[in-house]
């Protein structure tokens, strides 16, 4: 079993906050290091929520770690325990020295500064996230084009996070890491970040294992019903979210294609349930994953996987 951190005593890092809506953040010092304590987000905004708060810190825990499995550079994440909840420290990447001042740049700001002339009526708005603009700004912006492989970690990143059912890449949750200042570093691709919407976190315990018992629930919520952040233009001008499954399956894009063949040959699903296998059920008085949690997760997984095969086996 992995270790559960007790983050208590650790200090709260002065003069350093993070932003996003997925619930409360804190950066403490850790080991000498700046990292970010996520907290759940509690449920009370959702209609008969049969929870108090989401398993969030848990499924960035896991997102996280089946990143780093499948090789991509990832922000490093640990499970612990502060202020009497579950939560996920994740380090801090951006390098805080004194010799240049460190940047995130998220693809919101990316796209932001770009106006497609191939996308008819182009929103202009970083938040947007329909796919033709997503792909005209990673296609043309300036920046984007001098940093190698962006096509392929946007793919690659499509494809693994609908095998972990994170339906939330949105434009603030990659981008690059610069710098600016007097000895500025080469734009470059950031490490994977921000998987916490994987994993159904806002799932009970007593729905997954009512699901479990049933076939068709459990397609449907492996690859039927979810959805992810990109969307299709359509009459309605806010268009309508791309279930990625139906994407990959219809096999109109290339690069997507060639992204699913690559996760099939890296995908190591022994080394996966050991991962998810390795989180103890409780710490204290705090239930970290049980066993049918574990048995839910896997269960989404192998479906999902065997789903992917199939979309690629006559491509």
């Amino acid at each position: 079993m992995i270790p559960i951190i007790d983050f208590d005593n650790a200090p709260v890092a002065q003069g350093v906050f993070y932003g996003g809506d997925a619930g409360a953040k804190e950066a403490i010092i850790y080991n000498d290091a700046v990292w970010m304590i996520k907290y759940p987000k509690t449920t009370r905004d959702l209609v008969n929520p049969q929870i108090s708060y989401t398993t969030s810190p848990l499924s960035e825990y896991l997102g996280s770690k089946i990143y780093e499995i499948l090789g991509f550079p990832v922000h490093e994440v640990k499970l612990g325990t502060r202020k009497n909840k579950v939560v996920v420290a994740c380090k801090d990447f951006i390098n805080r020295s004194a010799e240049y001042v460190p940047k995130l740049i998220h693809f919101h700001d990316l796209k932001n500064s770009f106006m497609s002339n191939d996308v008819d009526e182009y929103s202009g708005t970083g938040s947007e996230t329909f796919l033709d603009e997503v792909l005209a700004t990673i296609q043309g912006q300036n920046t984007l084009k001098s940093v190698d492989g962006v096509k392929e970690r946007f793919w690659d990143m499509f494809v693994i996070d609908a095998f972990i059912g994170n339906n939330d890449r949105n434009n603030g949750n990659w981008g690059l890491v610069t710098s600016w200042g007097s000895n500025p570093i080469t734009p470059k691709l950031a490490p994977v970040y921000d998987n916490g919407n994987a994993f159904f976190n806002k799932r009970s315990i007593k729905q997954m294992e009512k699901r479990l018992s049933d076939e068709n629930a459990m397609r449907q919520d492996a690859y039927q019903a979810p959805t992810c952040v990109y969307k299709y233009v359509d009459l309605d001008s806010g268009g309508h979210k791309i279930n990625p499954f139906e994407f990959i399956q219809d096999g109109e894009n290339d690069d997507c294609t060639w992204a699913v063949r690559r996760f099939l040959k890296i995908v190591d699903m022994e080394k996966i349930a050991e991962l998810i296998n390795s989180i103890p059920k409780s710490t204290g008085n705090l239930s970290v994953m049980p066993s049918i949690q574990k048995e839910f997760y896997l269960e989404l997984l192998r479906i999902r996987l065997n789903k992917l095969k199939e979309a690629v086996s006559d491509a």
